[in-house]
């Protein structure tokens, strides 16, 4: 006879984290756009001349690293709750919980 099947407590919780990340996404991916495009690639109205050019570079490439990351974090976590299945067994629900708490790696 088969296990009862239950509600994983990591689907769950990546479900949760999930949410959270898409919610958060086009925040964080705009959060030095305002930024880069003030600097204008420092030829913008805030600061002007080789340094800030250099500075502005710099933001840009930050800017797309920032983008990048959440990215792919988003895509991670999408992929990780993809491959886990929404109900498991009592005993695999109650592992989970534990590696949840940090009680077991």
């Amino acid at each position: 006879m088969a296990d009862k099947k239950v509600p994983s407590p990591m689907w769950q919780a990546l479900s949760d984290l999930h949410t959270e990340v898409q919610k958060d996404l086009a925040t964080v991916n705009g959060s030095l756009k305002d930024a880069d495009k003030r600097m204008a690639g420092g030829k913008g109205d805030v600061w002007v001349g080789a340094t800030a050019r250099a500075w502005a570079r710099d933001l840009a490439g930050a800017a797309n690293d920032v983008t990048t990351q959440a990215n792919g974090f988003a895509e991670y976590v999408s992929r990780e709750l993809a491959a886990h299945p929404k109900e498991v067994t009592q005993a695999e629900a109650d592992s989970e919980r534990r590696v949840l708490a940090g009680r077991m790696g």
